[in-house]
Formats: C-alpha cells, sequence, structure tokens
C-alpha cells in the first residue's frame, strides 16, 4: 500500500485531493527514481518528494492542462529542481561548518605551541565530522544554538516547530556527537 504525504491529504478541496492522490500514485516510481539518484539517505528522499508534491500543488491548474508526456517531464523536472535545492543548502551548511575551526583557533585566548594547535585542529576536525554525519534537523538545531547563539524561541520560530522540538533536537543532537566522538574512538 502506498502513503500518501500529508501534504496531499491536506488539500481542502475533493477534487483536487483526488488528483493529486491518482498523480502520486501515477508517478510516484519515477518521483523516487530521480530523487535516489541524488541521495541515498531514505529520509531525505521523503523530504524532496514532499516538498515536489507542494510544489506540484501550487500550480495544480496547470499539470490539469498538460498531455501526459509534457506532465511527466514537469514532475520530473519539479523533482530534480528539488534534489539540486536540497543538495546546494546542505553543501552551504557544510561550508559554514568547515569554517568554524578558524572562529575557534581565534577565540583561544592564551598563545599555544604549535603541538597543541594541532591537536586542537584535530579535535576541531573530528567534532565537524560529527556534526555534518547528524541529521539535517539536529545539525541545524544546534548549529543555530551554539553557534548563532539564538535562543529556543527564536530556533523554533525559524524552523516553524514547537519549542519542545528544539529541545528535543538539541538532546538528540548532542546525543548523536557524544555518541559519535566517544564511542567512536575520539576518547583518549
Amino acid at each position: 500500500m502506498i502513503m500518501i504525504p500529508m501534504v496531499i491529504m491536506a488539500i481542502e478541496s475533493d477534487d483536487d485531493r483526488a488528483y493529486m492522490t491518482d498523480l502520486y500514485r501515477q508517478h510516484r516510481a519515477l518521483m523516487m527514481k530521480i530523487t535516489w539518484k541524488y541521495t541515498k539517505d531514505l529520509s531525505e528522499v521523503d523530504d524532496i518528494v514532499s516538498e515536489s508534491c507542494v510544489a506540484l500543488i501550487q500550480n495544480i491548474d496547470t499539470l490539469r492542462k498538460l498531455s501526459d508526456s509534457a506532465l511527466r517531464a514537469y514532475i520530473a523536472t519539479v523533482v530534480r529542481n528539488k534534489a539540486i535545492d536540497l543538495a546546494r543548502k546542505k553543501q552551504r551548511e557544510q561550508s559554514k561548518i568547515l569554517h568554524m575551526d578558524e572562529n575557534i583557533l581565534e577565540q583561544i585566548a592564551e598563545p599555544i605551541s604549535f603541538e597543541r594547535k594541532i591537536s586542537v585542529q584535530q579535535d576541531i576536525d573530528m567534532v565537524k565530522q560529527a556534526i555534518l554525519a547528524l541529521p539535517e534537523r539536529e545539525r541545524e538545531t544546534l548549529r543555530m544554538k551554539f553557534f548563532l547563539q539564538l535562543s529556543d524561541s527564536q530556533i523554533a520560530e525559524r524552523l516553524g516547530v514547537a519549542e519542545n522540538s528544539v529541545r528535543r533536537y538539541i538532546i538528540r543532537g548532542r546525543n548523536h556527537l557524544k555518541a559519535v566522538l566517544y564511542e567512536g574512538g575520539a576518547e583518549e
């Protein structure tokens, strides 16, 4: 049984909801195949497909006018663009994280030896890799909390979630980091 995305089920018009449900069922395999080319992470695949459905719903009148082949091409283009958007977003986030070590080294007040700088840099590199391995929502929440120093309410507003969710993401993110850093051999 195919699970219909919530964005489709939330459509108020019965006619539009039925149309999008049929469209999704007919083209789900195509959407998944295209998305899978860009990411092998199942949660990201689901996110891209859902975001693609939102974009398609916003253009439902256009979709109804297209021939089958044009409709298939339109859906493929929307899905591909959403996948590329996510890849670019992840790349920007990685860039932000990769540059955080410069700020950390600058914040160390006392002069440190060359050996200590290397050790600190290795620790920073290990933390960066652990952060990059976090699920996107946890990574973004930790970045906003600790690097941008935003309050839980500000983070909740930016992410469009409840403050309790922000606290859960922070706890999960910290626990994932601890597991990777300490259980993954980062202990001294």
